[in-house]
């Protein structure tokens, strides 16, 4: 046998046996058992022997396979001394530097990657692609977490072939909720509520609902499919009486909820033929909405010299002169610019709407240009507004990047906009203009100019 060989017949009684028979290996191990082959002397450690140098590194050898799936267990590395990196991973170490820094990386996130990626090619070695999983668990391990931009990191890995992505699941969380849900009720109603979620996620004339927006719905109605699963064994003995019962039995918004959740599930259930009649038919629920309101003038004085960030100031601009949402802010890519005609392309779900950029918004979008360019002349992220998260990537900001970066000056979004159209409505009673220049319905130009103009009679469209 060849540890008979290596060790000798002194050994044959002991009962470990090494599975990664190499010499170095066995070397290490009978220095950790104080084992040693007769006529070999034992050799001292690096910390015996040299008691300020670094340990020997342990990296996996190039092709070891592993004998089953399991994932490893990184937390004795949170105040380990690390192993002196391989030739290979201090390459990689260093082009990984150079890449965060022209990337524009703060010192911190640069210094806490590149400590997340120091283990894993010190203990895995570079030759095959780190696993995401063992990435994650190392910055949870290591104390790193969200510092070391996870994302980041891993786009760095995966544009050198050197990141082996974590399978998704093959249902979201959202739509596993959903079913989880469904599946609660009695089997019947059960199978009606499936259909109903499978017919909303099917449309062939209009985009398919979102699980999130399911989701919501089954929360609306909680309470009446509680009350109806244990008085009925199918949703077709829901009469209209219990329909308007479930909806009176709450206030304000909460009822608008409830009728709108309804009417989802039962009109989908009639069109499937699942139920004969439609008790939400001619269901009328009054929701009293607030009018808008205007800032005070204080607030809006010298807006645009609150914030030096260039961003900030041209969105600001965007949305207290043009009316701009957080959402057309998000979508805005570099080919919506019209720089020729001084226009910006703001492109919406179902309509298209061109903004007219003046002398101030101008300057302030060429300024956010140029200091775009030089601080990431390297991103290829295609939208106009882009963060430190977001240039290692292609996709849009956080949906709270915005509101979060006015709130911090004092100021809401939705409050800036408001103010904007209401202003333009009242310098105006043409709801017409108002979906010009705004690119709004007109139902949300008559709520304006109702609230502008109250002393003119007429019926806001719903």
């Amino acid at each position: 046998m060849r540890h008979r060989a290596l060790l000798g017949p002194a050994y044959d009684h002991v009962s470990w046996r090494q599975l990664r028979l190499t010499e170095e290996s066995l070397d290490r191990h009978a220095a950790r058992t104080n084992l040693c082959p007769p006529g070999r002397k034992r050799a001292k450690t690096s910390a015996q022997s040299h008691p300020s140098e670094v340990i020997t590194p342990g990296v996996v050898p190039y092709g070891q396979q592993k004998l089953f799936p399991a994932e490893r267990d990184w937390s004795a590395l949170r105040r380990a001394t690390l192993p002196e990196p391989q030739p290979e991973a201090v390459r990689l170490l260093a082009t990984f530097d150079a890449h965060a820094r022209a990337h524009a990386w703060t010192n911190h996130a640069r210094k806490a990657a590149a400590h997340v990626l120091r283990i894993a090619a010190t203990w895995l070695g570079t030759h095959d692609p780190f696993a995401e999983y063992d990435l994650r668990a190392i910055s949870a391990a290591t104390g790193r977490g969200s510092s070391c931009r996870p994302r980041a990191l891993n786009a760095f890995l995966a544009e050198r072939g050197l990141l082996l992505p974590q399978p998704r699941p093959a249902i979201s969380s959202v739509e596993a909720f959903v079913e989880q849900v469904i599946a609660g009720y009695p089997p019947r109603i059960a199978d009606e509520l499936a259909s109903w979620a499978r017919r909303l996620r099917s449309h062939s004339d209009r985009p398919p609902t979102e699980w999130h927006t399911l989701r919501r719905y089954l929360s609306y109605l909680r309470a009446p499919l509680a009350d109806w699963t244990g008085r009925y064994q199918t949703l077709r003995q829901v009469t209209a009486d219990d329909v308007h019962a479930a909806v009176t039995a709450v206030k304000g918004d909460r009822a608008h909820e409830r009728a709108v959740a309804l009417r989802s599930i039962f009109r989908a259930l009639k069109q499937a033929k699942i139920v004969f009649t439609d008790p939400t038919r001619g269901l009328s629920v009054t929701r009293n909405e607030p009018p808008p309101t205007t800032l005070p003038p204080d607030r809006l004085a010298g807006l645009l010299d609150i914030t030096d960030r260039p961003a900030i100031r041209f969105a600001l601009a965007l949305v207290t002169l043009h009316a701009l949402n957080g959402t057309d802010l998000n979508r805005l890519t570099l080919g919506d610019v019209i720089s020729a005609r001084a226009q910006l392309l703001v492109r919406r779900p179902h309509s298209r709407h061109t903004v007219h950029l003046d002398e101030v918004t101008l300057r302030l979008l060429h300024t956010w240009l140029r200091h775009r360019h030089q601080r990431w002349p390297r991103t290829a992220n295609p939208h106009l507004f882009v963060t430190r998260q977001t240039v290692i990537h292609t996709g849009p900001a956080s949906n709270n990047y915005f509101p979060a970066a006015f709130q911090r000056l004092g100021l809401t979004l939705n409050g800036l906009r408001t103010d904007r159209m209401l202003d333009e409505a009242r310098d105006t009673a043409d709801p017409v203009h108002l979906v010009r220049v705004f690119g709004i319905s007109i139902a949300t130009a008559m709520k304006y100019v109702h609230t502008a103009h109250p002393h003119r009679v007429g019926v806001i469209p719903r």
